[in-house]
């Protein structure tokens, strides 16, 4: 957490926060807040600035964008800010829960890269399914990428997150992976069907 007064001055930060950015409490006090904000983004984040303290609400810092925080040793990473005025006899104030989403993005990446492999093995299997020509060593193959996924789904279900694009990827994986496992089930089935034939 980080509280700062009208002028963007840090006022507070909590231990979290020492962690997160790697600045002392000390350090951080009377800073302008931007020290903990990559200096590409600077300009962008004093015009946000003014306009949240011209109408101080609870919302998402940034919807829609991504955000940065900037550690003390000038390595960036993906955040998460919710902000909340304090409105105090001393003036406004402005309340940041800073949240890393590193973790996350990194799981959303994945997701990426196995949705797009999971659309060609579901139009491969569906193609091979069609004509009963799914083999086993093919099917199982198409598990292993549903298990990683599958994994993975359940990692973002723990982390929420806002952006409307990965929730549509995810629900969209999540579709693919049923479908996948209804057919692959079917061709594994069916092999197990014909092995036994084969043996009696």
């Amino acid at each position: 957490m980080v509280i700062v007064n009208a002028e963007g001055k840090i006022v507070v930060v909590n231990s979290q926060t020492e962690i997160l950015f790697g600045y002392s409490r000390q350090e951080l006090i009377g800073q302008p807040v931007e020290i903990l904000i990559p200096a590409r983004l600077d300009p962008l984040h004093v015009k946000h600035r003014a306009s949240f303290l011209a109408e101080p609400h609870v919302r998402p810092m940034g919807a829609g964008l991504q955000l940065f925080g900037k550690r003390r040793n000038g390595t960036e990473f993906p955040v998460e800010i919710s902000l909340s005025p304090l409105r105090t006899p001393q003036g406004l104030f402005v309340t940041s829960a800073v949240r890393d989403i590193t973790e996350r993005k990194r799981a959303e990446e994945q997701i990426k890269k196995l949705n797009a492999e999971l659309g060609e093995a579901l139009r491969r299997a569906e193609r091979l399914g069609a004509s009963g020509e799914l083999a086993t060593n093919m099917a199982r193959e198409i598990e292993n990428v549903l298990d990683t996924l599958v994994k993975l789904l359940s990692q973002l279900e723990q982390h929420p997150t806002t952006d409307s694009d990965i929730r549509e990827l995810v629900g969209k994986a999540q579709e693919d992976v049923a479908h996948i496992a209804r057919i692959t089930g079917n061709a594994l089935a069916l092999q197990r069907q014909h092995d036994t034939w084969k043996k009696a």
